[in-house]
Order: C-alpha cells, then structure tokens, then sequence
C-alpha cells in the first residue's frame, strides 16, 4: 500500500488518487476538521450550490454543445434553448482542469442556465441516455480542487446545513456526509489513502 507522505508545511499528500492530470495531491485541513450537523446528508440538497453556475473543462465543454439536441429535449419554455449562449465566452487557464482550461455555464433567470422551472439540472436527467454528461465539479460539489489542493468549499449556500453546510462541533465528518463525492474525485483507493490520513480507516492513522 502507497505511504501518505508529508509536504514540508505537514500537509498530507495524496499519491494514489485517480486524478490522472496531477500529481501528488495536497490536502487541505478544511477538509478534514469540517464537521456536519446529525442527519445532514448530499439528498437534502436543494440546489442552492447550482446559483453561480459553474466552471467546466473545456473538453466537457464541447461534448455538451456536440450534445445539443439531447440536452434541448430535457429543457422547459423556460430555459435558454440557444446552445450559443450556454457558456461564457472565456476560456480561462487552470491546471485544475485536465484540459489546463475552464468556461462557466451562464447565469440566467437567477440560477445556472441548465436550471429548469424546477430547480432540476437537464445535464444531470439527461444521464439517463448520456452518462457522464453532467459537469465534474457538480457532482462532487462540496469537495473540490483549489489551486492543486483538495478541499472543502461552501461559499454558493453557507446556510444549506440539511447536506453540505458546516456547523460548529457537528457530529458528522466529510466522510459521512459526502463519502461518494470523495470517491468520484479521488477513486476507492484515492479515498481509502484520505481516510487513513484522517484517522477514520482501518489502518493506522497518519499523524499531520
């Protein structure tokens, strides 16, 4: 089994994720101090994060502009239904991304323009015949990658504490709330490696 190391701050490096565009992963003590209140789960979410929109690899981009039609058929009268004005026109660099570069979805009617009526993402019913359609960072929203690091991020809904605000002294972990935004950022063994940082696995935990 891979050994966690250590970067020169103490910070724990994740060597074994499945973020094939990084390399070591530093992790950010957010992450791992964050706490959620009981009965706080990812299903309570009523899409408050979805307001802002979000940043998309450019090649995810693409593929859903290819998918055009199919994305139109799960839209409403109320959605934005010309494909040109779903993303921002700025193309801006971050190695977060594995193309090395991100657009935004547009913010339209208050909320990210793939919103329905309802407050539904079309890219994510959509996956019902195109898998994998909807964004990454959506579906591992809290968890996310902030300059190379893993962390925990919540600016979008502070207040959401039924599924990814934090409270102060909650009795929920990251671990509990949102075991499988973990692992489909980092994989089952990018996770395994997280828990053991953080003392919750089967091994002996690795001090910080």
């Amino acid at each position: 089994m891979p050994q966690l190391r250590h970067d020169t701050s103490g910070t724990p490096v994740l060597n074994d994720h499945a973020l094939a565009h990084l390399g070591p992963l530093p992790v950010s003590r957010q992450l791992i101090d964050c706490r959620f209140s009981a009965g706080c789960a990812m299903s309570n979410c009523r899409g408050a994060c979805c307001s802002g929109g979000v940043s998309v690899d450019l090649r995810h981009r693409d593929r859903v502009l290819a998918e055009a039609p199919l994305v139109l058929r799960y839209m409403d009268a109320t959605q934005e239904r010309d494909s040109t004005k779903w993303f921002e026109t700025e193309e801006i660099p971050d190695a977060d991304f594995p193309s090395g570069a991100a657009a935004s979805t547009r913010v339209v009617n208050g909320g990210c323009v793939f919103l329905d009526a309802r407050g539904f993402c079309v890219l994510h019913a959509a996956e019902a015949e195109s898998p994998g359609l909807k964004p990454f960072f959506c579906r591992t929203y809290p968890i996310a990658l902030v300059n190379g690091i893993l962390t925990v991020e919540y600016d979008y809904c502070p207040d959401e504490t039924q599924c990814c605000g934090p409270v102060a002294n909650g009795q929920l972990t990251i671990f509990d709330v949102c075991a499988d935004e973990l692992t489909f950022m980092l994989g089952e063994r990018g996770a395994d490696e997280l828990r053991r940082a953080a003392g919750t696995g089967s091994d002996t935990p690795l001090a910080w």
